[in-house]
Parts: C-alpha cells; sequence; structure tokens
C-alpha cells in the first residue's frame, strides 16, 4: 500500500482532527456526569488510543529527524523540536489513561469521579490545542519550506513504514 498525498498535508490533516477531538472531548467534558454520548466516548476513545500515537510516531521518527537535517545555524529547531518531543510522551500518557475512562463511559456506566475526569478532560484538550497550534505555526511551515521534493517522498515512504510495517 502506498501513500498517495503529500505527507505534510496528511500531517496537517492529522493536526485537524486533532482539533476536532479536542471539541469532542471538551463537549463531554462539558456533558459530564449525566449527559454524555456513548458513541462520542467510544470513537475519542479510539483515536486518542491509536491516532494521536500514530502521529507522534510520524513526527518523531519522520519529520523532526528530516527537519533536524535542514535546520540552519540560530534556527534553535532542536530546543522547538525536543519539547515538542516531550509533551508527546506525556500527551501519550494521559490520553491513554482518559481513553480508559472514555471506554466506561461509552459502556454506559459511570466514571468514579466525573468532577476529576473533566478536569483531565480540560487539562489535556487545552494543552492540546496549544501543541498544535505550535506545530501549525512553527514546525509546518520551516517544513514546506526546507523539506525538498525527495524528502517528501521519503517522508511519505517512512510515514507508510510507520503504518503497515510489522512493528
Amino acid at each position: 500500500m502506498t501513500l498517495l498525498r503529500n505527507p505534510l498535508d496528511m500531517i496537517a490533516a492529522a493536526h485537524y482532527s486533532q482539533v476536532q477531538l479536542c471539541e469532542a472531548l471538551e463537549h463531554i467534558a462539558d456533558g459530564l456526569p449525566g449527559e454524555v454520548d456513548r458513541r462520542l466516548c467510544a470513537q475519542a476513545s479510539q483515536l486518542l488510543r491509536y491516532d494521536i500515537p500514530l502521529h507522534h510516531d510520524d513526527e518523531e521518527l519522520a519529520l523532526f529527524p528530516m527537519l533536524r537535517s535542514r535546520q540552519n545555524p540560530g534556527d534553535r529547531l532542536d530546543v522547538i523540536l525536543n519539547r515538542l518531543a516531550s509533551e508527546h510522551v506525556s500527551d501519550n500518557d494521559l490520553a491513554s489513561e482518559i481513553a480508559d475512562s472514555l471506554d466506561i463511559l461509552g459502556r454506559g456506566e459511570a466514571v468514579p469521579n466525573p468532577e476529576m475526569f473533566g478536569y483531565m478532560l480540560r487539562g489535556f484538550f487545552e494543552r492540546y490545542r496549544r501543541h498544535i497550534q505550535w506545530e501549525e505555526e512553527l514546525v509546518m511551515p520551516l517544513a514546506r519550506r526546507r523539506l525538498a521534493a525527495e524528502d517528501l517522498v521519503d517522508l511519505a515512504k517512512r510515514m507508510e513504514h510507520n503504518r503497515f510495517s510489522n512493528k
């Protein structure tokens, strides 16, 4: 199987989907404890469990190393990319924990402490929105300027490997 789209467009599309996910998480938090859309909880859980880590791998294993190889002295790109990668680790951990609680809500059961869960949701989606904004405002424009056509082909191959290899 081959990726047919520009890999930077795929990353941008993932960012858009993540913004939509944050809106869904906000909707869920607003409905706690009694007005929760079970289907939305199940969908959000899947995105948190699978799509977010896959996207982070695309960036950390493919995009970020390419950008590091194309940086200019004085870019301070390492500082930005190191911070984003560090946030990926904590975001993946929190996303997994949130997904567990969303699974409970998706089954129609109550979470043990809805107020605490709402607080966790809000902390996650507010932070993740800022994270996406950083990537969209700092990383993506630089990637579009610095990566050549052959880099994009290589990036697409790496992203394809990330999706279809037996890890």
